[in-house]
């Protein structure tokens, strides 16, 4: 894995990304990476129990869903409408006109869409004389702030944007003068218990106006400012109960937010000379943490405690402040445990000794404590297949099994689709996946940073690694979609499960390589369409719209503005529009992926489609439904089976056009050395259910193996079936079948 020192990390986070507080991931369901990234600690975390948004998480925007305790006064709950949203119309405002339209818009997320307008629209909306007019604005409703309305979030979100869409390119740089003019009225609020104050209308009114500070670059000159805030919330013996107030939704989240100022100050130019000499800064958030403790554990702030323990120590990076601070960070480590009640505290200290001080830590005991925590978080393990297991924090064997029957079916149904006959592209080594499920998103957003090294603003995370390197383990990070109990689900499972099996069956090399050329339409649309099918209502109508052409969707990568609507949605639909309509270039573009020939081969192909299917993608588009299912290939891919019996299976070959309305078999011999014996249905019509026994012919009601889902589409997986035996097969019928295939593959 590469490291990157970090003060070029802190910079490269503070200078590319000047408008979230930090790195975004881009997708709201799962980045798909090559690997975890060489970092620092975590940055300040935005509570909340479901995973955020591409939207939230790449601006980072507040859930307007999260309400932190009980609150001081009764939300009122707002709804954007259609009109509110709508740039163009806001496009039409400007000056004093314009600030007042932001005051009165109906909520505060009628906003959002500032921060995704293209270059003309941007132009129109953030000339000089808009800013300055909106600027004047929240000034004076800075200066009467109390707390009871949204005006001051809606100018707050539109100036963010602005900046954000200046760091971006996407708006020349703004004049210094704006920063200049505003600096008073932030000021003030900082300063004031008015902002920190329950805000019934706009919840979230504290947190971004802290995080304007970031989308400003400004960070400097708010220092003190901040440190007071944490002293403001810190016990004392003249206030004793200050942190009660940071259990309620404005005043957590305006925390979190100063937090965040310090976060992206280390990275600032003109910040990080004042951070290295002035210990007041670590010695303030290291107080909050000793005083707050016993406030705030066990509530739902107590990841504040976290958070603030990360910023304090956070200052080890500084070698003259790292004498002083040493101490706390061991004194910490000593009142808390890794897996106690206080772990908060625990983990977020044994991070900063990770990435500051990792040469001694032995002195704090926090050696390889990554794998012991794993141990001891994920205690729930199971073996599906030679190809799948989990490691879980909470789930039963029930569940799990569940979750293996759901992916051994989506791996055969894969298989089917993609005529793979199970034959990995060269060189990849990633003969098994290892699924990491945490019982909540909360829980994968305290643990899995910590574990696995990776950013938790997510829906969850496929790392596939280095397929090459034979000890290489693709894994796949997630939680439980703890809001849809008492169902239960992996959120994301089938979805992330296709990235797996593509990238292993599909696309040669690590997952830079497969994106060197544009593929992301198939590497997202694909992971929709086999885990989705034919039942995405959502994509249908978004491609109804006709705001892209499918030759653009072509184009798609991992950094579009509309990225989210342009790979999932518009990536399901480009390609099940290939799937139905043009098969054959589908077959065409695989033999490439698999061999490597990303630049030659399927550039040149794509150039030759171009356009070509614009208008009929755009036609198709518009008489698309829900209903039936996606069109299989006319033959499993593996060659009809020559064993000198109609029923007799061989080494990767298969059966076909089996019917009955009763049941249907076959066997197949072991030699020596056989290993990994997969047994597969597929395609045909009715339901059949898949029995598989040693040595005699199996029943529903005495079989050593089975698979039985709806449809035809079953599997069953042996790691180490016994040599020198028959495996017989009963193909049963639930509802009489026709036309199924059964298959045979072994090692």
């Amino acid at each position: 894995m590469r490291s990157i020192p970090l003060a070029a990390l802190c910079l490269a986070l503070a200078s590319a990304l000047a408008a979230p507080a930090h790195a975004a991931p881009k997708t709201y369901k799962t980045p798909h990476l090559a690997k975890a990234q060489a970092r620092q600690p975590a940055p300040p975390r935005l509570w909340q129990q479901r995973p955020p948004t591409d939207f939230q998480a790449r601006y980072r925007l507040q859930d307007n869903r999260t309400v932190i305790g009980k609150p001081q006064k009764k939300l009122v709950r707002h709804a954007a409408t259609p009109q509110c949203q709508d740039m163009n119309a806001l496009a039409s405002h400007s000056g004093a006109d314009l600030a007042n339209y932001l005051v009165s818009l109906p909520d505060y997320t009628c906003t959002y869409g500032l921060f995704a307008l293209d270059k003309n629209l941007a132009a129109s909306i953030y000339s000089a004389g808009n800013l300055n007019a909106v600027a004047s604005r929240f000034a004076q409703e800075a200066a009467g702030y109390n707390a009871s309305s949204m005006a001051l979030v809606n100018l707050t979100l539109y100036l963010r944007a602005g900046y954000y869409l200046a760091s971006t390119g996407a708006l020349p740089a703004l004049d210094p003068s704006l920063q200049s003019a505003l600096r008073p009225g932030i000021k003030q609020l900082a300063a004031g218990t008015a902002l920190f104050a329950a805000n019934a209308q706009a919840p979230t009114t504290a947190g971004e106006v802290m995080t304007l500070i970031t989308n400003m670059a400004d960070e400097a000159y708010y220092l003190p400012s901040v440190r007071a805030i944490v002293q403001r919330y810190t016990n004392t013996a003249a206030n004793p109960n200050a942190a009660q107030s940071l259990r309620e939704t404005t005043a957590s989240q305006g925390f979190t937010g100063a937090l965040t100022v310090f976060f992206y100050a280390h990275g600032r130019a003109n910040a990080a000379p004042v951070l290295q000499n002035d210990g007041s800064y670590s010695a303030a958030l290291t107080q909050f943490v000793q005083a707050d403790k016993a406030s705030l554990l066990g509530t739902e702030t107590a990841y504040q405690l976290g958070d603030a323990t990360r910023e304090g120590l956070r200052f080890m990076q500084y070698p003259a402040l790292l004498p002083a601070i040493k101490p706390q960070a061991k004194a910490i480590l000593a009142a808390s445990s890794m897996t106690g009640a206080d772990n908060e505290l625990w983990l977020a200290a044994a991070e900063a000794v990770k990435y500051y001080d990792n040469a001694n830590c032995a002195e704090y005991g926090t050696c390889n404590f990554e794998t012991k925590l794993a141990d001891a978080v994920l205690v729930n393990r199971y073996t599906c297949s030679p190809t799948i297991r989990i490691r879980a924090q909470e789930m039963t064997t029930d569940q799990m099994q569940s979750s293996c029957a759901l992916l051994q079916k989506e791996e055969s149904y894969f298989h089917q689709m993609l005529q793979t006959r199970n034959q990995p592209v060269a060189n990849d080594n990633n003969a098994s996946l290892e699924v990491v499920v945490f019982d909540d998103y909360n829980n994968y957003s305290k643990y899995a940073g910590v574990i696995y090294g990776i950013s938790t603003d997510n829906g969850g995370m496929y790392l596939e690694g280095n397929p090459a390197d034979p000890g290489n383990q693709a894994r796949f990070i997630a939680h439980e979609a703890s809001w849809l109990r008492p169902a239960f689900k992996v959120w994301n499972l089938e979805h992330e499960y296709i990235h797996y099996l593509d990238g292993r069956f599909d696309m040669y090399g690590d997952f830079s390589a497969a994106t060197q050329q544009p593929t992301v339409w198939w590497i997202e649309g694909l992971a929709e369409y086999l885990s989705l099918r034919n039942d995405n209502q959502t994509a249908i109508d978004v491609a109804k719209t006709g705001t892209y052409q499918l030759s653009q969707i072509y184009g798609n990568t991992y950094d579009m503005s509309d990225y989210v609507t342009r790979a999932y949605r518009w990536g399901y639909m480009a390609t099940r529009f290939m799937f139905e309509r043009h098969r054959a270039d589908i077959d065409a573009m695989l033999p490439l992926w698999r061999k490597g020939d990303y630049a030659g081969g399927y550039a040149g192909l794509m150039r030759q489609i171009g356009k070509r299917y614009d208008a009929e993608f755009a036609g198709w588009a518009q008489n698309a439904t829900t209903a039936g299912q996606p069109p299989l290939p006319p033959s499993t891919g593996l060659p009809a089976c020559n064993e000198g019996s109609p029923e007799r299976l061989g080494k990767n070959c298969s059966i076909s056009g089996l019917s009955s309305s009763y049941a249907a078999y076959a066997a197949i011999w072991m030699p020596a050395g056989a290993h990994n014996l997969k047994l597969w249905t597929s395609g045909g019509s009715g339901d059949v259910d898949l029995y598989v026994a040693i040595d005699r012919y199996p029943t529903p009601a005495n079989y050593d193996f089975s698979s039985v889902s709806a449809g035809n589409d079953e599997s069953v997986a042996i790691a180490a079936p016994q040599s020198g035996h028959w495996y017989y097969l009963t193909l049963q019928a639930k509802q009489p079948f026709s036309g199924v295939s059964v298959s045979a593959s072994y090692d």
